[in-house]
């Protein structure tokens, strides 16, 4: 009798369950700016420019990190997930968690969808499919670099640079390779207990051992206190292309690198 009345709530119960569960992910999703005056944005920009303009520019138009002025916003379609990337960051990006007050955040946000004015990218002056020619065959960049899952692992994933860089800092970047280099990509330079010499890209290190992966794509690990010598490397790999190719070759690769952009054009 017992068993029988249990089963027939267990449905009942299940539905009620779901619908509000469903009730609170719709809440969830809903959620809107509380802090969308005038006072609140220009309290958001003050924000913006203390914590913010290194990656994204002093106005927001991109440099390391992505222009905010485009009304492009992949990881926050909403207020609540624009602001969940504020407080809690992106994973495996440069964009790092903030700590400061949700009015804080919720201000921050107002400002940065104040920005969405423009909505398109960004002129450059280049031919990207020229700049796609100088990537793949003249320099052959792609034996370090994968765009759409061809290329090499050597150094970062070009796939959708464009829509992570600006123009100004992807010419830069090819400029001056050594202006801005994350610890992700440093190498190392090391001699083993044996003598020999390894090189490579520094995958891991921490205070008992290394990891690297050299030069054949062999992945190596060492005991620090195995090794004769360690040094850190922690500039850039890449050459500048400043002297090697022309303002007009320059333009072309630029615009074929802000032209990745993948799903976000």
């Amino acid at each position: 009798m017992m068993l029988g009345r249990i089963q027939r709530f267990l449905p009942t119960a299940l539905c009620v369950f779901l619908a509000a569960a469903g009730a609170l992910a719709g809440q969830q999703t809903a959620v809107e700016n509380p802090y969308t005056s005038a006072k609140d944005i220009a309290a958001g920009e003050q924000t913006f420019r203390s914590y913010c303009t290194i990656c994204h520019g002093r106005t927001g138009e991109g440099a390391k990190g992505p222009d905010l002025t485009l009304g492009i916003f992949r990881n926050a379609t909403s207020d609540a997930a624009m602001f969940s990337v504020i407080r809690y960051g992106i994973p495996g990006t440069d964009m790092p968690r903030h700590y400061m007050s949700d009015a804080g955040i919720w201000q921050v946000a107002a400002y940065v969808r104040s920005l969405s004015a423009r909505g398109s990218t960004a002129e450059v002056a280049g031919d990207p499919v020229a700049g796609a020619r100088i990537f793949h065959e003249q320099e052959n960049c792609s034996q370090c670099h994968a765009v759409d899952g061809r290329g090499g692992r050597r150094a970062p994933n070009l796939t959708e640079v464009g829509w992570r860089r600006s123009p100004d800092y992807l010419r830069a970047s090819l400029v001056d390779p050594n202006a801005d280099v994350p610890p992700k990509w440093w190498s190392l330079r090391l001699i083993d207990s044996d003598g020999a010499t390894v090189t490579g890209w520094r995958l891991n290190e921490d205070t008992y051992s290394v990891r690297l992966l050299d030069a054949n794509d062999n992945l190596r690990a060492f005991e620090k206190r195995d090794l004769r010598e360690l040094e850190r490397i922690e500039t850039s790999p890449m050459m500048s292309y400043e002297d090697m190719l022309s303002e007009q070759e320059l333009d072309d690769l630029v615009a074929y690198l802000y032209s990745l952009r993948s799903n976000g054009r």
